[in-house]
């Protein structure tokens, strides 16, 4: 049996920092500066997010819901609130096996349409394999409905032919980096602040 991975409940979002990690290593040579980039191919999101002031029955359902996880035993999925797109009425999938890269060909578009552009997001699979793929080129389809998109990061693993995108709300697993403490104030106030990383 598949556990389920719990989500972190977004309304209590107050503001939060995401940035894509490269696992590349710079030499740079202490006679002339050049420099010698190595790139290992290792890419995943980190984010750091701070929860608004709750206070009472809602702080203490939090703070269960974080201790729960166990620091970097535990993984949950997030929602990005802020990315904000349409896409509701929207049903792309994969179209063709074996596609690895930064590529990927789609189907399930308007035709002769611009439905996502440069920066927005989407996310594939399911469950703990849900990765998050943020676009660097506008998305244009042709007569079909297909279109070839240009994301970060890479793909981790090729997506089956027919699987669907995620496009109205898209997400990622994440786990914590570290146990995170409970901050309480006056008249039983909590305030947490979350450090994590792609789950991967």
């Amino acid at each position: 049996m598949t556990a389920v991975i719990p989500e972190l409940p977004l309304t209590l979002v107050q503001a939060l920092e995401r940035r894509l990690v490269t696992a590349t290593a710079v030499a740079a040579s202490p006679f002339t500066g050049t420099e010698e980039v190595q790139d290992w191919g290792g890419e995943w999101w980190d984010y750091g997010i701070e929860m608004a002031r709750t206070t009472g029955r809602d702080g203490r359902r939090l703070s269960a819901f974080l201790t729960a996880l166990g620091g970097p035993r535990g993984r949950f999925l997030f929602r990005d609130p802020t990315i904000r797109q349409p896409g509701s009425l929207l049903a792309p999938q994969v179209a063709g096996g074996f596609q690895t890269g930064n590529q990927l060909v789609t189907a399930g578009w308007p035709a002769f349409a611009t439905p996502l552009q440069a920066g927005d997001f989407f996310s594939l699979g399911t469950g703990a394999q849900t990765r998050l793929h943020q676009l660097t080129a506008d998305v244009v389809t042709d007569a079909a409905g297909e279109a070839t998109l240009a994301f970060v990061p890479r793909l981790r693993s090729s997506p089956a032919e027919g699987a669907p995108l995620e496009i109205a709300a898209p997400a990622l697993v994440l786990r914590l980096t570290a146990p995170v403490p409970t901050r309480i104030g006056r008249a039983e106030s909590f305030l947490f602040t979350l450090a994590a990383r792609e789950a991967l």
